[in-house]
């Protein structure tokens, strides 16, 4: 959905998307948003406030085993979005304020709210995701699945990490 920056108003406008879905082509998953509310208001002649939530699910395999895994994803968000040029000061050390982290600077004289649910949904997802935190991966050697597998490997172990190297160096 693509707002028109002229047509948003002091009134604060609210819109509810449903069953929107990003990734299915991406080999990493697949994010399965079900509802975002977005409200978005004027706040003066060249910027609008845009806030809104969103609640879905993303689709993966675990970070371990490899096993699918869904985690449910729900995230809030505000964004300031100007049609002002973006002042950038000298290259030197500058603080920022609340209002500049949440501030997006338009090239075009609309708002692409599917692109922002989608930063929001990347931002929102976990870094390391997992079937079960008891999850206890594959084993390197054999490949086995070690939560329903057991390991054919041999239980010998070498004294430290570089102990594989050992075996190239007999061969």
């Amino acid at each position: 959905m693509k707002l028109l920056f002229e047509n948003i108003t002091g009134k604060t406008c609210s819109y509810t998307l449903s069953d929107l879905c990003w990734g299915h082509d991406e080999p990493d998953g697949c994010i399965a948003v079900t509802t975002a509310k977005v409200d978005v208001s004027r706040r003066d002649s060249e910027t609008v406030v845009l806030k809104g939530t969103f609640e879905g699910q993303y689709s993966t395999e675990c970070d371990r085993c490899r096993e699918q895994v869904t985690t449910d994803l729900y995230c809030k968000f505000e964004y300031l979005v100007t049609t002002r040029k973006e002042q950038v000061p000298e290259l030197r050390d500058v603080e920022c304020s609340e209002e500049d982290i949440i501030t997006l600077y338009l090239d075009e004289p609309e708002i692409d709210v599917d692109e922002i649910l989608r930063e929001q949904a990347y931002l929102a997802m976990p870094l390391r995701i997992l079937c079960s935190e008891d999850c206890k991966g594959i084993c390197t050697g054999c490949g086995a699945s070690l939560n329903s597998e057991v390991c054919c490997c041999s239980s010998e172990k070498g004294d430290s990490v570089f102990a594989v190297l050992k075996k190239l160096s007999t061969s």
